[in-house]
């Protein structure tokens, strides 16, 4: 078998060195294909989900529930049927590249886009059925591992289990890990038992609907083959682009030193390392995606299928010239002006002025318990400008100052919030997983917590939900209001539905939506502001979303350099654990000139932000 293997290896260098010209421009076809048709899709699926739920925005949670009904799952399974259709598209166009070469021909670029487009139907119909196939085989060990987390993980708060890793955390996690890699191992096998059902397709006229039987049969005998190729051909695949990646971060952190000095050849010089970046990602996808095509059609042959390529138009003769003095200088002139234009692109999107507020996350939580009075006086004494805390209903109607459902993380006490009296709760330690000297640190009401605010800073209320409230809307707005708190307070929770509640009582208000991911045009919520995680916070949502007249909260960002970016996208609030870090980054960020707050712009390109400090809970 390893002669085969090596055999396979050597089509492929082969085949990419004599086509890779073919390889390349239908990559660019595709790609660009890909990007005119997948985002008008995403934004029709989207709008599907929305219709069929009724809703104009579903976020985070909603998702998730909506997606597991019936109309959630349809939507979902023709998503990805119409997506893999996309991707299965631009193989089909390499296989009829590939699979030419290997008859010892080769595939005009035109003949093989008219070959696929008369297949498209085909083609989608192809990648429906894979879809329903391999939900059939994925649901089953998803379902298990749905149960194991239910059955084992349900008793305390999720964030007891995250921040404690209890001993049924952690068979919980194993037996969950085993159920998902035997899902991967079956997955994998009948995967590769469908390997040439697309080339049968293609150039053997099968049928979709007959094509996974008879790539079944055919490849029978030869599982350890293309299992093996397979298997070797994902490997370098996920290494390749980890070097790169890693290739392009080290070359940026040796040369941006050289050109501190001079804004004239720091700017084409990061520009050029971002058009770098690009165009290796781009050479390498074409690589990985025609070396793939290249394995799928040598296996179809192996197994003993014949490649009919007669409705291609095909030139024996190669073309052997290369780039002339002409085409070279053109070439060089054109990346030089590019990576001119995308520097000073990335000069142009950094904000002048700079009004980040800093908003420190259930207090100062990086140097005190969480959502205590000691939190909020080193956030006061931090020079926050915001305060965020998460309020929940007591059993007798009090507004309690605490994040989780129960007591499990912070003190070892399975007491839920909502079956709890505020006699009950002001009775429990929540200060000792600290430090020993929080021993006497009690949950706080929400009253107190104003009290403490009030002339100090601001305060950004979380409603927290977990199918107990009662009155948590109007008991919160009436605690405000009592406190004389009004314009200091801003309120936002992750349930769309409780927040509108609120903007329902008290529509003046300052009020947002917390969320991780969203459906939905986002500007024309109605909502003062939105707190996203900082994976989402990407330079055109942000733009979006203040053009709207929203701000943008960023949560939760506790390193200098991540804090140096946000600032830099141009945010309006960094919910931070680490307040007077934030404050620190804040002043120096306003001192820095362009030159620096280019290399800060770009630093995601150079450098990965490491914590120093493990915080226990990174959730809003």
């Amino acid at each position: 078998m390893n002669k085969t293997i090596q055999s396979a290896s050597k089509a492929v260098l082969t085949i990419l060195r004599e086509n890779i010209r073919q390889i390349f421009a239908a990559h660019l076809v595709y790609a660009a294909l890909g990007v005119a048709v997948f985002a008008p899709l995403a934004g029709v699926t989207g709008q599907l989900l929305l219709r069929f739920a009724g809703q104009s925005v579903l976020s985070d949670l909603d998702i998730v529930y909506f997606l597991f009904t019936l109309k959630g799952v349809l939507v979902t399974v023709l998503f990805a049927a119409l997506t893999i259709t996309i991707l299965v598209f631009e193989q089909a166009a390499l296989m009829a590249i590939c699979g030419a070469a290997l008859m010892n021909s080769r595939a005009q670029l035109m003949a093989v886009l008219n070959f696929t487009v008369q297949r498209i139907h085909k083609i989608f119909h192809f990648a429906l059925l894979l879809v329903i196939r391999v939900l059939f085989i994925t649901l089953p060990f998803l379902a298990i591992s749905v149960a194991i987390a239910w059955v084992m993980l349900t008793g305390y708060d999720i964030n007891y289990y995250l921040a404690e890793k209890p001993p049924v955390f952690l068979i919980a996690a194993v037996s969950i890990t085993l159920t998902l890699l035997t899902m991967a191992k079956v997955l994998f096998r009948h995967l590769s038992s469908w390997a040439v059902a697309l080339p049968l397709i293609l150039f053997n006229d099968h049928s979709p609907a007959q094509s996974f039987a008879a790539s079944e049969k055919l490849t029978k005998g030869h599982e350890q083959f293309l299992l093996a190729i397979l298997g070797r051909w994902a490997l370098i695949t996920i290494m390749s682009g980890t070097i790169i990646l890693g290739a392009i971060q080290i070359l940026g952190s040796i040369l941006a030193p050289f050109f501190f000095n001079s804004m004239t050849l720091l700017v084409p010089a990061l520009g050029g390392l971002v058009i770098l970046w690009l165009l290796a990602n781009f050479l390498t996808t074409t690589i990985i995606s025609g070396s793939f095509a290249t394995l799928l059609m040598f296996a179809h042959r192996r197994c003993g299928s014949t490649i009919d390529i007669t409705l291609l138009s095909t030139a024996q003769a190669q073309d052997k010239r290369g780039l002339s003095p002409l085409s070279l200088t053109l070439t060089i002139f054109t990346s030089v002006a590019a990576a001119v234009l995308t520097g000073y692109y990335l000069l142009n999107t950094i904000p002048v002025d700079n009004n980040t507020m800093i908003i420190a996350h259930r207090g100062a939580a990086g140097k005190a318990p969480e959502n205590t009075l000691p939190a909020i006086d080193q956030a006061i004494h931090d020079k926050t400008d915001w305060i965020e805390i998460d309020v929940q209903e007591s059993s007798d109607g009090e507004i309690v100052v605490i994040h989780d459902s129960d007591f499990m993380k912070l003190a070892g006490v399975n007491l839920k919030i909502w079956d709890g009296t505020l006699q009950q709760i002001k009775g429990i330690d929540v200060g000792s997983w600290f430090s020993p000297e929080f021993a006497d640190e009690r949950v706080p009401s929400l009253l107190e917590v104003l009290d403490k605010a009030r002339g100090n800073c601001r305060v950004l209320i979380e409603l927290k939900y977990y199918g107990h409230d009662e009155l948590l809307e109007q008991r919160v707005a009436d605690i405000v209001e009592q406190a004389g708190m009004i314009d200091d307070v801003a309120i936002m929770s992750l349930k769309h539905e409780g927040i509108k509640r609120f903007r329902a009582l008290r529509p003046s208000w300052n009020v947002g939506l917390l969320l991780t991911k969203a459906i939905g045009k986002l500007s024309d919520l109605d909502m003062n502001f939105l707190a996203i995680n900082m994976a989402s916070a990407k330079p055109s949502f942000i733009r979006r979303i203040q053009s709207s007249g929203k701000k943008v909260f960023v949560w939760t960002v506790n390193d200098q350099l991540s804090m140096s970016r946000m600032m830099s996208l141009g945010v309006d609030g960094i919910i931070t654990d680490e307040p007077a870090l934030a404050r620190e980054t804040l002043d120096r960020h306003a001192k820095q000139n362009p030159m620096e707050s280019l290399l800060i712009h770009t630093a995601v390109l150079f450098n990965r932000p490491i914590l120093k400090q493990a915080y226990r809970d990174k959730s809003p």
